[in-house]
């Protein structure tokens, strides 16, 4: 009996890490945002590419945002570092990671961080392929 319920809690604990594990594409913004790349028939190169994360932190099981930022707010130090580029290849991806379940368990889910990585290509307009 003890060892049922010793597997029944390990099996709870390991589907309840990945139920939180939400991926999701973004495609608009103030700026140029594609969630594809930009064709080189556009007249578009890629210049650089970046990946970056975030913690989002909630409060009392996830109804009071305490840490949190719009996707411009994000996307902000990309475009200024990159004032005429464009982003394309975005993608998004929100995770409960292991830390972010340790935080969530020891506080009772009082504290709970999600954790979200960003990636993505940064592409310049070509001026010779316009010059045509």
């Amino acid at each position: 009996m003890k060892k049922m319920r010793q597997i029944m809690v390990i099996g709870i604990t390991l589907f309840l890490f990945h139920c939180a594990n939400t991926s999701y594409y973004q495609t608009w913004g103030k700026n140029k945002v594609r969630m594809n790349g930009f064709s080189t028939s556009e007249g578009y190169s890629v210049y650089s590419k970046f990946n970056f994360s975030f913690t989002r932190v909630y409060l009392f099981w996830g109804l009071s945002n305490v840490r949190d930022k719009s996707l411009d707010e994000l996307l902000a130090e990309i475009y200024l570092k990159y004032p005429n580029a464009s982003i394309g290849d975005l993608k998004i991806a929100e995770e409960y990671e292991f830390s972010d379940g340790m935080v969530d368990l020891v506080t009772g889910g009082i504290v709970r961080p999600y954790t979200l990585h960003i990636k993505g290509n940064v592409y310049t307009l070509n001026q010779r392929t316009l010059k045509k």
